[in-house]
């Protein structure tokens, strides 16, 4: 009787270990598939992460300089391109009322050396007559392949009356467009309001590079005006020395190309 009762509790014993065994090895194989569908969850949010960081790093933000009204020489543009720049906008019209002679040649130089989008840009003479100026500098850039026109209103010389001045801005846009070319404006608030009124937002539907000259590559300091609510770009620093001249460093938010610079005057 006492052996069947040693029998019965030795197997008994084993069967709970066999048991308790089963148990421990299903908790583990438990743990483990948790475990695998914890690393794959880790996975999946380390994937997420890294696309959101290229996302983000698409958005990134880059200093864009300004060509110098001087001639640029080969060297200059080939160190430019190492920054690497890829995006250029040349000055071709002066507020004197003279074509830039040096818009051909600087041109020409940065396509030698590599650029392929290049905008320019009007100082606009506001005495003189706004459509026969912007008629001048497209002819003489007639041949020449090249992006947007950029109109720089932080020039001397606006009227007193505010109406005179909206007249005169949409002269030189609607020649523009009458080019088939596309316009941008460049201004500051203060200018903007100050010469052609708080109110008026008949630009807005075109490209904004606004300029404050604080140093600081964003837009954080940006305030409505005129109709725009973001900007294309900003000129936040003057005189950059780099690459044998002084620039003007423009900063842009950019989708994808990350290394396209963009300038102004």
């Amino acid at each position: 009787c006492l052996f069947l009762v040693v029998v019965f509790f030795f197997f008994k014993q084993k069967t709970a270990y066999e048991i308790l065994s089963g148990l421990v090895g299903s908790e583990m194989c438990i743990r483990d598939r948790y475990q695998r569908r914890v690393h794959g969850i880790q996975m999946k949010f380390q994937v997420f992460c890294l696309l959101a960081f290229l996302v983000a790093l698409s958005y990134q933000t880059v200093g864009v300089l300004v060509p110098p009204p001087e001639k640029m020489t080969k060297e200059q543009v080939e160190c430019l391109y190492k920054e690497p720049p890829k995006h250029m906008v040349i000055r071709a019209y002066t507020s004197d009322g003279k074509v830039d002679t040096n818009v051909i040649s600087n041109i020409k130089v940065a396509k030698e050396n590599g650029y392929v989008d290049i905008d320019v840009s009007i100082s606009p003479c506001v005495p003189c007559e706004p459509v026969e100026q912007m008629k001048e500098m497209l002819k003489a850039l007639e041949g020449q392949s090249y992006g947007k026109i950029w109109i720089n209103c932080d020039v001397p010389g606006w009227r007193e009356f505010k109406s005179f001045n909206q007249l005169f801005l949409d002269d030189l846009v609607n020649t523009i467009k009458g080019a088939n070319k596309k316009p941008g404006i460049f201004s500051s608030k203060l200018v903007w309001e100050e010469n052609f009124g708080a109110d008026y937002d008949a630009m807005s539907s075109y490209p904004l590079m606004y300029e404050n000259l604080d140093k600081r590559p964003d837009f954080k300091d940006f305030r409505p005006f005129g109709g725009w609510r973001k900007p294309f770009a900003k000129h936040y620093l003057s005189g950059v020395p780099v690459c044998d001249s002084k620039w003007e460093a423009i900063y842009k938010e950019q989708f994808i190309h990350l290394n396209d610079y963009v300038a102004l005057k």
